[in-house]
């Protein structure tokens, strides 16, 4: 089964588009990460492949994160409420989105997993960018170090919607606000997933820092977040910017996101089986990584005659292959084990990802 979506990812330049095609195909059964592995012996697991060695610092995590991962078109979204504000080009990017605080659209870092609880300063999961997103510093302000959890309607006393917060309940698109009460938010129906699987991520990859914080944060709001991951599956904003980040840390990937059924082999075991689906392809307008399966070999397809730095990752974030390529020329034959792969390729501002099954 195959889907194609197009993704738009706008660079630094205000009138430079690039359309990103994204063809997913949904494996079942043969692309699980430890298969087998349930449990604490799959959590253990995911720690040792996926803990990254190399993280940014706290100034390059807030400009790479909003000018690299979050930036949609020339706008930077806030994660609960939806609403874009505009970073130009030649800016600093998280002085130009905080302003001066006090704007509607102010937006600041929100750690999903809070500073408090495990993620405070000085210790790598406090600039691990894949637990951290952009916030209106409003609403990340009232979120501050609650856990998450649903909100009965009649209960809510804010709601968040773009730039609006009120305290009686909409009469229309509902699923589009966040809700808070004090002592716990609700995220928005469309980005619930996100935030759990970088909950699960965080819980896994940093639970000493966690338990010493506070040992019942996570079981408090586990049976939320099993229901998120199932509600609301990865799309592919998300799968993107899961690679993207993996490319500033070490190479390492939000295991949650490429394979669906760790949630439920690690910490949800009520929840139903699941599809896995997997990246096949990231092209450029004019770019794209092209794999021959036959022969084990991949290409750069394009225009212009462009030097390529290229990297090949494992399904535990290994690089496999690091080396440089010049556009059309074929690989020397890839002589890796059965597997499935991630082949990167950056030149200058633009980036490809391409799947590759290696049989």
């Amino acid at each position: 089964m195959f889907c194609k979506e197009v993704w738009k990812e706008i660079k630094s330049s205000s009138t430079l588009f690039w359309i990103i095609i994204l063809c997913l195909s949904i494996q079942k059964g043969n692309s699980q990460l430890f298969p087998g592995l349930i449990g604490e012996p799959l959590v253990d697991a995911l720690r040792d492949a996926y803990t990254p060695g190399q993280l940014l610092n706290d100034t390059q995590v807030k400009d790479t994160l909003y000018a690299r991962i979050f930036i949609e078109g020339d706008s930077v979204s806030c994660i609960y409420s939806g609403l874009a504000r505009y970073l130009p080009t030649g800016v600093d990017p998280s002085q130009w989105l905080y302003g001066t605080g006090l704007e509607v659209s102010s937006i600041n870092l929100e750690h999903s997993w809070p500073q408090s609880k495990g993620a405070d300063e000085g210790t790598n999961g406090n600039v691990d960018m894949h637990h951290l997103f952009p916030s209106r510093s409003a609403i990340n302000s009232d979120r501050g170090d609650f856990p998450y959890s649903d909100i009965n309607d009649n209960q809510t006393q804010r709601w968040y919607y773009l730039g609006n917060e009120m305290s009686n309940k909409p009469n229309a698109n509902i699923n589009a606000y966040s809700e808070f009460v004090g002592g716990t938010l609700e995220p928005r129906e469309s980005v619930k997933g996100d935030i759990a699987r970088a909950l699960f991520y965080f819980w896994t990859i940093y639970r000493d820092d966690a338990m010493q914080a506070d040992p019942d944060f996570f079981q408090s709001q586990l049976t939320y977040l099993c229901q998120w991951h199932e509600q609301d599956p990865v799309d592919e904003f998300e799968a993107m910017r899961n690679q993207k980040i993996a490319s500033y840390q070490d190479g390492k990937l939000n295991p949650f996101i490429v394979d669906c059924s760790l949630v439920k082999r690690a910490y949800c075991n009520d929840l139903a089986q699941c599809e896995i689906v997997s990246i096949e392809e990231l092209h450029h307008e004019k770019s794209a990584i092209l794999y021959d399966h036959s022969l084990q070999q991949f290409f750069i397809s394009g225009e212009a005659r462009r030097l390529w730095h290229v990297r090949i990752l494992d399904s535990m974030g290994r690089v496999q292959y690091d080396g440089e390529q010049y556009e059309g020329d074929r690989s020397a034959l890839l002589t890796l084990p059965p597997g499935f792969y991630f082949i990167m390729a950056s030149t200058g501002r633009i980036s490809l990802t391409q799947k590759a099954y290696i049989l």
